[in-house]
């Protein structure tokens, strides 16, 4: 069972706004830097990795744009204008969705298949430089159970993984 840290009041402690804020500094600059590497290194950038990715993952590589853009926590548009810069350079496709015919399903290509096998190399690389190497596995071990604590981490973000 977590700890709670309330008293009922909605003041926050130094020590709780130095969490707060450490955290989304640290999330921040983290994602800049990795798509600073990943777009330095692959030409890539890290929206259409995350896309390429959940597509790798996906069954058949296939997965309707609405459920694409909830797994990303993007608009339908933000989404759209991603996989269109995809779809144009022959990473991905837009097919008719199988089961119902009235969504659109995006389909990762083998072109796409590649440059996500290659851009995954370089943000792995960059995940162990950029974050992994600076923790200790007990520190690492203090954050999963911290994530743990908040009840998000074990949710997936797509129905067909974590």
């Amino acid at each position: 069972m977590p700890a709670t840290r309330s008293n009922g009041s909605h003041r926050i402690t130094p020590l709780e706004i130095s969490a707060w804020r450490g955290f989304l500094r640290t999330h921040t600059r983290l994602l800049r830097q990795l798509d600073l590497e990943l777009t330095q290194e692959q030409g890539l950038h890290s929206s259409s990795y995350e896309v390429l990715l959940r597509l790798a993952e996906a069954p058949g590589g296939t997965m309707r744009l609405k459920d694409l853009a909830d797994s990303l926590l993007l608009s339908r548009s933000g989404l759209s204008r991603i996989v269109d810069e995809l779809e144009r350079q022959g990473r991905v496709t837009r097919e008719l969705c199988k089961t119902d015919g009235r969504g659109t399903e995006a389909v990762i290509t083998r072109s796409g298949r590649s440059v996500f096998r290659r851009a995954q190399r370089s943000h792995l690389r960059s995940v162990r430089k950029d974050f992994l190497d600076k923790l200790s596995d007990r520190q690492l071990g203090q954050l999963t159970e911290a994530w743990k604590a908040i009840g998000l981490a074990d949710t997936p973000d797509t129905p067909y993984g974590t």
